[in-house]
């Protein structure tokens, strides 16, 4: 019986291509990239001739708008609306067809997370870099004020290790008013969730306005902040943090003068840029990709199975003991080493208190280990996220205050 069921279902797809003339798309690769409205995703569709028919589900949207996939030879366009599907075929290089869905459904999970796009309230014919001031908070965290759907000031955390923008729940049609409509996955640090979401809402922050906004409502209790400013409100383009005039600066041009800067690769992981530390210890060196968190508030931590596969465990001082919840709530217990030496960035320091976690999370990321803003606030910062490297230079803050 279960033989006969899945050839019933071949048939009725095949049948649903077959009741209208079908447009092809024609290719020699299996990398497509995709133009849905005005958001351009390079190279993120792989092809999948063995799944029928393969889906593509858009993001929310009103009224209509346009959907062009991309490959090296060919492109195919449609005008789409709200809950309806069109088909269409891939033909890869002239041989196998692979019969492709686009599903415009408003309550399905999209297939990719919507790129945010902003204006300036104040327009200009000269091309600039946009300035955002922000307040260096004594929880080492990055503030800044801004507005969602015009509502009163909001306290917003710039959080490079966010990769959406986030909404506290408690916030939602008390200080801002906003629809939920959705739901997603949400990926910490101390494991996976499912959360709530809302689509087309504006965000508005200084002189920029984001239009067609994706909220995660988060349930952040005893957090000192409103929402969370991903880093992906900014595209592509390079965003330096100055911690000695308090502001970031979106840089929409090539930046020059980096003198006094060190290059590092950045790694995407997860939709999160990393860099990689060496810690040092007995003369050893032990080296790893480190989530760049501005979100977080302290200094480096370190997930027990590096600990364990390396063999760091009472290898440094115990100093005591501390607590860490993320995005999801759940509280891990860690262990707080003195580490002899850490290496960022091409840059040097002595003596800094780290975490080690006691246990994982069982749905953690595979790379778990953190790197905080009580360290980081220490450089002036150049993220490239259009050729993924992280420039560091040590500011006043280097020697002047404490690491806890």
């Amino acid at each position: 019986m279960k033989i006969k069921y899945l050839f019933l279902i071949l048939i009725v797809n095949q049948s649903v291509f077959a009741q209208n003339k079908i447009q092809t798309l024609k290719s020699n690769t299996k990398s497509i990239s995709i133009k849905e409205g005005e958001s351009f995703y390079k190279d993120v569709w792989d092809v999948s001739p063995e799944i029928n028919p393969d889906i593509f589900i858009t993001n929310r949207f009103k009224k209509s708008k346009k959907i062009t996939f991309y490959s090296d030879i060919d492109s195919i366009s449609f005008e789409v609306k709200p809950q309806k599907k069109y088909n269409f075929v891939i033909l890869i290089n002239n041989t196998e067809k692979a019969f492709t869905q686009i599903n415009t459904f408003q309550n399905e999970t999209p297939s990719l997370s919507p790129k945010l796009v902003y204006q300036r309230k104040k327009l200009t014919d000269k091309i600039e870099n946009d300035t955002i001031p922000f307040l260096l908070g004594q929880d080492n965290r990055i503030h800044i004020k801004g507005k969602i759907n015009s509502s009163e000031y909001l306290d917003f955390l710039f959080d490079t290790g966010a990769g959406a923008n986030v909404i506290t729940s408690s916030l939602i049609n008390t200080k801002v008013k906003l629809e939920i409509d959705g739901s997603s996955e949400n990926s910490g640090s101390d494991g996976k969730s499912i959360v709530q979401t809302s689509s087309n809402n504006i965000m508005e922050i200084g002189n920029l306005v984001w239009q067609n906004v994706s909220l995660v409502s988060i349930d952040y209790k005893n957090f000192p902040f409103d929402a969370v400013l991903s880093w992906k409100s900014f595209g592509n383009k390079s965003i330096e943090i100055d911690y000695n005039k308090n502001r970031l600066i979106i840089h929409n041009t090539p930046i020059g003068n980096l003198v006094g800067y060190s290059k590092s690769e950045m790694k995407l992981i997860e939709g999160i840029p990393y860099i990689k530390c060496k810690l040092i210890i007995n003369d050893k060196e032990y080296e790893t990709w480190y989530d760049f968190d501005t979100g977080s508030n302290a200094t480096l931590s370190i997930s027990q199975k590096f600990a364990s596969e390396n063999s760091l465990n009472n290898t440094m001082k115990n100093i005591g003991t501390a607590k860490t919840r993320g995005s999801t709530g759940i509280e891990f217990k860690q262990n707080k080493v003195l580490l002899p030496k850490l290496k960022i960035g091409g840059f040097e320091m002595y003596q800094v208190p780290i975490f080690v976690s006691e246990k994982d999370p069982e749905n953690g990321h595979e790379y778990n280990e953190n790197i905080g803003n009580n360290i980081l606030k220490r450089f002036d910062a150049i993220l490239d996220f259009k050729n993924n490297f992280i420039y560091l230079k040590p500011n006043q803050l280097m020697y002047k205050s404490t690491l806890d």
